[in-house]
């Protein structure tokens, strides 16, 4: 009677809490939150594992004999071992064919499913282990024949798991996608393709840049892709006789020269320093880097409109003995 009574109200716990589940998982599906793949393998799991706990519970009301006792014990370990290692399986594929895709690169998904399998098979071994472990098997001498085994192995493959780890990390932190421009030491290309070993680049100048995903990422390397804004810096120098009044007017002709474009904005226009140069001005203003080309043609326009503005203002810049070089704080990738 004790264990009717408990198997009937814990069915009915496991009944309503899965109804709650559901209703929630639903209302979050309608709101664009969560991943729907994992959400209902999850709450599956959840379900079998807690019908295993109600099982256990309700078998501690019978009088059982020891030898079953104990392997009732077995075959419940078993049973969450399987379930566990299962939902740890399908969460792991789906992040790394999740990462893959967002990468967009479908040569990098028919890799990755062929790798799966050794995946999942390294992580039912483990489990295993693991419950041969629990059971109270002795394991020390399958653990060293495996760690020397693993030893000579690891050896053997430690330049393919460095290239497969570097590759992981590419598809997971997504430090660059496809299309985008990146400089690497005195490389500055465009990415078309992120292989399992390389990533290809696609230089400027037109040539085919093959880049090792572990040198890739030991060092350090600039991403143009990923910026919305390229910060532009100019040093003018005017000539000596330009006179006060007129040069004061250089601010108000520079923001004229780029407030036009809606591509680009004005930031400052200052008077810096005197020199015996000339009147040393700093321009900063921003472009918009999404299209590095047309980013150069906007920089070109403004400096062609600039200079008009100085013919018409009757300014003039200084000699080129005067003109003073300014490194670039944000340099972009050249056309």
């Amino acid at each position: 009677m004790a264990a009717a009574c408990r198997l009937a109200l814990g069915l009915a716990a496991l009944l309503v809490l899965r109804s709650l589940a559901q209703r929630r998982l639903a209302l979050r599906r309608l709101q664009g939150q969560g991943d729907p793949f994992l959400a209902g393998p999850t709450l599956r799991t959840a379900s079998q594992l807690a019908l295993v706990l109600v099982a256990d519970w309700t078998r501690a009301a019978l009088p059982m004999a020891a030898q079953a006792n104990q392997l009732y014990q077995a075959a419940s370990s078993l049973v969450v071992l399987l379930l566990v290692v299962r939902l740890i399986n399908r969460g792991l594929e789906r992040l790394l064919v999740s990462a893959a895709s967002r990468l967009g690169e479908n040569a990098g998904l028919d890799r990755l499913s062929a790798l799966l399998p050794m995946l999942r098979g390294a992580i039912w071994l483990l489990g295993g282990l693991v419950y041969l472990q629990n059971q109270g098997l002795q394991l020390t001498a399958v653990l060293g024949a495996l760690a020397g085994a693993g030893l000579g192995i690891g050896f053997a493959l430690q330049v393919p798991a460095r290239d497969f780890f570097s590759y992981l990390t590419i598809l997971l932190e997504q430090p660059f996608q496809l299309g985008q421009v990146l400089r690497f030491d005195d490389v500055t290309g465009r990415v078309v393709k992120v292989g399992l070993r390389s990533t290809h680049l696609r230089s400027l100048d037109g040539e085919l840049v093959v880049v090792n995903n572990a040198n890739l990422l030991a060092k350090t390397f600039r991403n143009y892709g990923d910026q919305q804004e390229r910060r532009v810096l100019q040093r003018l120098v005017l000539r000596l006789d330009s006179g006060a009044e007129a040069a004061s007017r250089f601010p108000q002709l520079a923001e004229a020269a780029i407030s036009p474009w809606s591509q680009a904005r004005f930031d400052r226009c200052h008077l810096v320093e005197l020199t015996p140069a000339g009147l040393l001005f700093e321009l900063a203003y921003f472009l918009d880097a999404s299209d590095p080309n047309l980013a150069f043609d906007r920089q070109q326009a403004i400096n062609l409109e600039l200079l008009a503005s100085l013919e018409r203002s009757g300014l003039a810049l200084a000699d080129s003995a005067g003109l003073l070089p300014v490194p670039r704080a944000n340099p972009g990738p050249q056309p």
